[in-house]
């Protein structure tokens, strides 16, 4: 009778890992399973997550301390187990972090804003074509009173509600599309 040697059990990759590197990929799927815990519900759903994780991480919302933690190793086994914590990992960062295209819009609204702070009605020609319904006189009137706040010292409420408008401008056609 032969002895069975543990190691024909385990795949090549599995072989290869040390101990030591499969301890901080569980680290990092428990990790990610408190990232999970943190999203609303709606987010959760975009995941598409599998009823067993879903199950999992509402368990894991009711409990605290040791329990907590428990429930969140054994959700990190059901995400290895049944999930792919590498596309759950590449969705989350999508979902959380701002595009590129994100960030310049945001930057181009603030130089729009400063502009007509500054008293720069130039850029309102370009701010109307890119958002036919804009009110120029309101734009006009929340520039003139960041203008008049910033001279006198107060906060800029106007400023910011000026910023807010031109933000909610970018949004409306995104909106009904």
């Amino acid at each position: 009778m032969a002895v069975e040697d543990p190691s024909d059990w385990l795949g090549d990759d599995e072989r290869e890992k040390s101990k030591s590197r499969l301890k901080r990929e569980h680290h990092d799927v428990k990790a990610l399973g408190e990232e999970l815990l943190a999203l609303s519900p709606k987010m959760l759903a975009q995941l598409k997550l599998g009823e067993a994780a879903l199950d999992g991480i509402a368990t894991a919302r009711k409990l605290k301390h040791g329990a907590l933690q428990r429930q969140l190793r054994h959700l990190a086994n059901v995400l290895v187990g049944d999930e792919d914590p590498a596309r759950i990992r590449a969705e989350l960062d999508r979902m959380l972090r701002p595009t590129q295209d994100d960030i310049r819009a945001l930057h181009q609204l603030e130089r729009w804003r400063d502009a007509l702070v500054a008293g720069d009605e130039s850029c309102l020609d370009e701010i109307a074509v890119r958002a036919p319904a804009v009110d120029r006189a309101l734009l006009r009137e929340l520039a003139q009173g960041a203008r008049a706040e910033r001279e006198a010292g107060r906060p800029p409420k106007s400023a910011r509600r000026l910023y807010a408008y031109l933000r909610d401008l970018g949004q409306a056609p995104a909106a009904g599309a």
